[in-house]
């Protein structure tokens, strides 16, 4: 769990472990979900257009994951009547066992294909996985070719439809807001969209001590850890430990920890 110090109200009431209401968009400008789409946003059409995009895509995947000895993604192996071919017995070995199918996995030229769909060089498209989405290139240009637009019409391609007039628009004005700023100290974790972890303390030794109380169980911290912590985890942006690298001795209860 990713946690940081902020600086609060001293008067900051909000219960530990809920996200804090600034962080979630109000349900008033939550749209009705859109059932021509199902809430997809594009046509049904669309849906199995980019299920055989991102298929296609996964061949020039595969092509990397031999060159890293890793075996064919089950979607592949699993595809309908797949190219390849039949591998049969040894003669006169009893052992080699009746012939069996075997499905010939995509050559080289596969990566080639789709750099010259994303105009990029091959070489581009050397990562694990790939920097850009094959299958998402696959759609998009198979789009462009033919002029099609399946995104839904009802909703416009949102998924989901205004309660009110504007409702939108107000949703895309709007902006989260954090919690009260002022003089008091508070731990938060950042996995979600943000929850306070601890009371308010009005000075950082308050907030270093309550974190290396060992009746907190396994997140406690070494006090000596706690204060280093706490020194480092605020800034008046908010940023977290994880910009000031590891802090000594923060490998108890998995501090400094991404997730």
């Amino acid at each position: 769990m990713s946690r940081e110090v902020r600086r609060v109200a001293l008067d900051f009431d909000w219960p530990p472990g809920k996200v804090w209401e600034g962080y979630l968009r109000p349900d008033r400008l939550r749209g009705e979900k859109c059932d021509a789409c199902n809430g997809s946003g594009q046509t049904h059409f669309g849906w199995w257009l980019q299920k055989f995009s991102y298929l296609m895509g996964m061949l020039a995947d595969d092509v990397r994951d031999q060159e890293r000895g890793k075996p064919m993604h089950p979607w592949l192996v699993q595809f309908p009547r797949p190219h390849g071919h039949f591998v049969y017995p040894v003669p006169d070995d009893p052992q080699s066992g009746p012939g069996r199918f075997h499905i010939d996995r995509p050559s080289p030229d596969a990566v080639e294909f789709f750099a010259k769909l994303m105009n990029v060089a091959p070489e581009e498209l050397a990562g694990e996985p790939f920097g850009r989405d094959p299958g998402d290139v696959v759609m998009r240009k198979l789009l462009e070719i033919t002029g099609v637009d399946v995104s839904c019409q009802p909703c416009e391609g949102h998924g989901s439809l205004e309660t009110y007039p504007g409702q939108r628009a107000d949703a895309d004005a709007w902006e989260p807001y954090g919690p009260p700023a002022g003089e008091g100290w508070q731990l938060w974790e950042t996995v979600t969209e943000g929850s306070p972890l601890s009371p308010v303390f009005d000075t950082a030794d308050g907030l270093a001590s309550w974190m290396a109380d060992p009746d907190r169980g396994e997140d406690w911290l070494p006090e000596e850890t706690a204060r280093k912590f706490v020194a480092a985890g605020w800034a008046p942006t908010a940023i977290t430990t994880a910009e000031y690298g590891v802090v000594p001795g923060a490998e108890h209860a998995g501090w400094n920890s991404p997730e």
